[in-house]
């Protein structure tokens, strides 16, 4: 894979994660095998964001979990979503762990996930989502720590999730991407190296609609 793609895959992932918020939704078009090839202006749907599978060995629900999860879109607005879950963590998520992600793209042709597309580990993890998302911080301070969470660590918490609005656009620079369906496999792990937590966010990549 050349430079370019590579670029273009890592930046794919980026706009994945923007997209990725933890719920059971199914949203896109029905069948991969439907997105056109080729790179260009695009849009981003998210079509489900699961638990995944006991293999991976990556659930510690008494430290961290997020139960009952439900996101719609806004109709008028494909990067606003509505979320609804339970959340519980025992942990102070804090710069000590880490985020690991895997993003994967389909194959008609194998009818599979192909290898990985792009890896990336994200340090510092509580420190760069204050940081890129200050709003949805601010949100979750307000929310369920009566305003009283201005920095890192996010601290134990158990919550009703209910109506949490937020937007995951792709950053307004980015003008073309690999159309495709890709799945980024996101891990939680903590200073020990054991997974606490792991979500498979499968999105497609679509041609920008005509204005």
């Amino acid at each position: 894979m050349g430079h370019g793609v590579r670029r273009r895959a890592a930046t794919a992932a980026r706009c994945v994660l923007a997209a990725a918020t933890a719920a059971v939704v199914v949203l896109g078009v029905a069948d991969a095998a439907t997105i056109p090839g080729g790179i260009g202006p695009f849009r981003i749907e998210l079509r489900s964001s699961t638990v995944c599978p006991a293999s991976e060995k990556c659930l510690k629900p008494d430290k961290f979990s997020v139960e009952n999860l439900k996101v719609t879109r806004d109709p008028k607005d494909e990067y606003k979503y509505t979320t609804n879950a339970d959340v519980k963590s025992t942990i102070n998520f804090d710069d000590s762990y880490k985020t690991e992600i895997r993003v994967t793209r389909w194959s008609a042709i194998s009818n599979g996930w192909t290898n990985s597309v792009f890896r990336m580990t994200v340090t510092k993890p509580c420190s760069a989502f204050k940081s890129h998302r200050p709003d949805i911080f601010k949100q979750i301070s307000d929310l369920y720590y009566d305003g009283k969470l201005e920095d890192c660590p996010i601290t134990p918490v158990t919550a009703q999730v209910r109506d949490f609005v937020s937007e995951g656009k792709p950053p307004s620079q980015v003008k073309t991407l690999p159309y495709g369906r890709f799945r980024a496999r996101i891990k939680l792990i903590d200073t020990s190296q054991e997974c606490l937590h792991c979500l498979d966010v499968v999105t497609d990549v679509l041609p920008k609609r005509r204005q």
